[in-house]
């Protein structure tokens, strides 16, 4: 007799794959139709059990009369209903075109229809196809219906992108809700009366209620010239205005924008494509450039408290820095400033004796110029300079890298020499810590941390040993 506690064996067979392919061809068709959608120009035929079993609207609507044999969806566009209906049926959604008010008829019904996933998957397939040639209509979009993830990305392209998206009539397609969402931005990268040109050509063929677009311009940002010669030709903003901004401006002078280029993540802006340049510096050329023999870079006179000093071209967020130091081991200190004029100290490694890849991290800084110092800068160079906003930040410690992998790779290292390192390298004393002894074949070797840059590892040779072993050995060791 059977344990009554044992539990009953159960056989599951499941074929779902091809569900809404089998309902796919009842779509439209008047066979085994139990139910008519009065559309306003247009009758259809459905099933009953497909409608309730895949939309809960329909599910609620049909279980108030199950016997009905009409619903009446006279608002509904006929276009976009027989689109979402092939979804309920097929699982699947194919737009006829890419037309904004098809589209947006498209989401307005699967919203109130409460069809969550189909929103998802739509948003999901438009943020995967933004490109420049379509931004506008998917920013149009995003705005028209709340689709925040989709407005970010479309956003960050336009950022990425502006230099190109300022030719004439752009944005001009956009609507004012898009307008308004994009330029009041402190991330758009443009200078001020770029801003106020964009404004102003979409105000010439659109209607800008309340004065909500140009009103995104920020016009004690502007210079007097470009007010007096630029802005009030266009006729766009009324004479009172200009004149209380012009009072401001004698007053106080131009503001400083507050526009810093957004978050270009993971991307280098020290290039030309967003208009770098070097503002002071010896043989600056190589700045940006990989040195060829060990010798090329740029660099500065000595005590030249300017440094070597680059321009991002418009201010930007950072939070990393990366260099490489050639030629000779130096200190240096780096300084950001919007304006020339003030700045601040982000890197301070004065006291280090430093070489070879420089991975600077730091906390996320606005700025548009950044200023290289070094204690030996007639002697050393500086090469392969980039600057970034990085999505990922290691661990920290007083502006050190706690490192998570081996640090010693032939990127990050150079090798001295391979006898007796003499006790001084340049100007800088070296002082020596043992942190670690073996002296039998252990392979590894612990110790508390340290903050360092230089190890030294002392060892007699044994008589059979080859320069080449020696080389071996030193690229074997690893250190994390």
């Amino acid at each position: 007799m059977a344990n009554e506690e044992e539990p009953q064996l159960k056989l599951i067979i499941t074929d779902s794959s091809k569900i809404s392919e089998d309902m796919a061809p009842y779509y439209l068709k008047e066979t085994f139709s139990d139910i008519q959608i009065i559309l306003s120009d247009k009758t259809i035929h459905a099933h009953k059990i497909v409608l309730a079993a895949r939309c809960k609207y329909f599910e609620s609507l049909l279980m108030q009369d199950p016997k009905q044999g009409q619903i009446e969806l006279l608002n509904a566009p006929s276009k976009a209903f027989e689109t979402i209906l092939y979804y309920i049926y097929a699982g699947t959604v194919v737009m006829a075109s890419l037309d904004e008010n098809y589209v947006s008829d498209i989401l307005k019904l699967a919203h109130e229809y409460s069809l969550k996933t189909l929103v998802q998957s739509i948003n999901e397939k438009m943020v995967s196809i933004v490109d420049l040639t379509n931004v506008c209509f998917f920013l149009n979009i995003a705005n028209a219906h709340d689709m925040d993830e989709l407005r970010k990305t479309c956003h960050t392209l336009i950022d990425e992108y502006a230099s190109q998206t300022l030719e004439y009539g752009f944005f001009n397609v956009l609507t004012q809700k898009s307008m308004v969402n994009l330029l009041k931005r402190d991330a758009f990268p443009e200078p001020e009366i770029d801003v106020f040109n964009i404004a102003a050509n979409w105000c010439k063929i659109n209607k800008d209620v309340d004065n909500l677009v140009i009103g995104c311009v920020r016009f004690p940002c502007l210079t007097r010239n470009e007010i007096l010669n630029v802005v009030r030709p266009s006729k766009i903003v009324d004479d009172a205005k200009l004149l209380n901004v012009l009072t401001t401006i004698e007053n106080n002078g131009t503001q400083k924008t507050l526009r810093f280029g957004g978050q270009l993540k993971d991307k280098n802006l020290a290039t030309a494509e967003y208009n770098v340049k070097v503002v002071s510096g010896l043989n600056t050329t190589m700045l940006f450039e990989e040195s060829k023999d060990g010798n090329d870079g740029a660099y500065h006179n000595k005590n030249d408290q300017n440094g070597i000093t680059v321009d991002i071209g418009q201010v930007k967020c950072f939070n990393y820095i990366t260099m490489c130091i050639v030629n000779f081991r130096t200190g240096y200190y780096i300084e950001v400033s919007i304006d020339l004029q003030k700045w601040k100290k982000v890197i301070d490694y004065t006291t280090c004796s430093c070489y070879s890849r420089q991975n600077l991290y730091f906390e996320q800084q606005k700025a548009r110029y950044i200023r290289v110092v070094m204690d030996m800068g007639d002697l050393t160079r500086i090469c392969k300079f980039q600057v970034f906003m990085s999505s990922t930040v290691p661990k920290m410690c007083n502006q050190i890298v706690y490192p998570s992998s081996n640090v010693i790779t032939s990127e990050n290292i150079i090798i001295f020499r391979y006898i007796s390192v003499i006790e001084t390298l340049g100007n800088y004393s070296l002082k020596w810590e043992i942190v670690a002894r073996s002296i039998n074949e252990d392979k590894l070797l612990t110790f508390n941390e340290r903050i360092l840059n230089l190890i030294k590892i002392t060892g007699q040779l044994s008589p059979n040993k080859t320069k080449d072993d020696i080389q071996q050995f030193l690229e074997d060791i690893e250190c994390s």
